[in-house]
This record gives C-alpha cells, structure tokens and sequence, in this order.
C-alpha cells in the first residue's frame, strides 16, 4: 500500500466562471470575509455581478458577531460588486435609512427586499428617494419588526406599483394604506372623469 497523500491541487487555477458559480451559492458575508480573499483569481471571480444579484445577510452567524457598520460597509461593497444586477436583498438589524437609500439608488432591478429588525429605515430622506425613483421592479416586500407609520408605509407602497407580495407584521397597516392608496386613486379617476365631461 502507498500511505502518500495525493499531490497537492493549485485551486487558484480553477476557471472564473466555475469560482463564480460556486461563490453565487455562497453567503455575501462567506465571500466577502473568506473565499474572495484566498488569492488574486477568487478575488477576481468574488468580482463578477452575477455573484452579487442576490445578498442575504440576514442568517449568517458574521450578523450576530460583527458589529453594524461593518456590515453595512460589506452590504456597501456587495452591492458595488452587483453592478446594477442586485434582484435580492435582505438584512437583519444593521440596515439603516442610508444604507436602504444606498440599495435603492444602485439597484434599479431590485425585486426582493426583507428586512428584519431594523428600525428607522424609511426615513423623509428614504421616502424623497423612492418617490424620485420609484421601486418599478419590486415585486415581495417582507418587513418583520420594522417600525412604520401609515405615512411612511403608504408612501413606500405607493412606489412600488408592481408589488405582488407584502408580508411582516405591518399586514394590517399595509391593508389599509393599500386601502387608502387605492381610494385615492378613484378620486383621482373621478377628478378626470368628470373634468373630462
């Protein structure tokens, strides 16, 4: 028998879209902190857009032992990285207005935002944002333990015509700012309807 051990593999090798394939299926947090980091190549594949469409920085353990604005420095850089692509996003309890601020201007594809305990992030400054540029792709908002106004729910609602799903908490506060939105919209209808006659 021959106890040698296998020689060993240069991984720095492995072609760039197999690294980033595999680094998609990876957690942000696990790329950003390890695997991007081995050597040139990974970093270099820990680079590509297609690593970054979807950021799930909600369950990883880095979430709990990090503390917030280097989370939102990794969540800054993850979502330079995506280049425009970010479809997903979601954060846990580091999130803030800037940060929420900062997805929306660079992720004009956005169609999935969660966010879990974070509070105060629908801000005026936020809600100015979303009005300038409408969340046109969002399709499911989840807020769990957010703490909104109708205000400021009604005013993220109103900018996200083709959402699909709603889900946390806020349901019954999101019912009736929909209501709301809505009854504003047949008195807009009506207004023309009958500016037109």
């Amino acid at each position: 028998m021959d106890d040698a051990a296998p020689p060993a593999r240069d991984w720095s090798s492995l072609p760039l879209d197999a690294l980033s394939s595999i680094f998609v299926r990876l957690s942000a947090v696990d790329v950003l902190m390890g695997a991007g980091l081995v050597c040139g190549s990974w970093l270099e594949a820990a680079n590509f857009p297609d690593v970054w469409r979807s950021v799930d920085m909600d369950k990883d353990e880095a979430v709990f032992l990090k503390a917030d604005a280097v989370l939102r420095k990794m969540a800054k850089v993850a979502v330079n990285r995506s280049d425009g692509q970010l479809r997903v996003f979601i954060g846990r309890m580091f999130v803030t207005d800037d940060l929420i601020k900062y997805i929306m201007e660079r992720s004009p594809s956005l169609t999935t935002l969660r966010l879990v305990s974070c509070f105060g992030v629908f801000s005026k400054q936020v809600a100015s944002v979303i009005k300038e540029s409408p969340l046109l792709e969002l399709r499911s908002l989840e807020l769990e333990n957010i703490d909104l106004t109708m205000r400021e729910l009604t005013a993220v609602l109103e900018s996200c015509p083709n959402l699909e799903e709603f889900a946390g908490e806020e349901e019954e506060v999101a019912g009736e700012a929909l209501a709301y939105i809505a009854r504003e919209e047949e008195e807009v209808a009506g207004e023309e309807f009958t500016g037109a006659s």
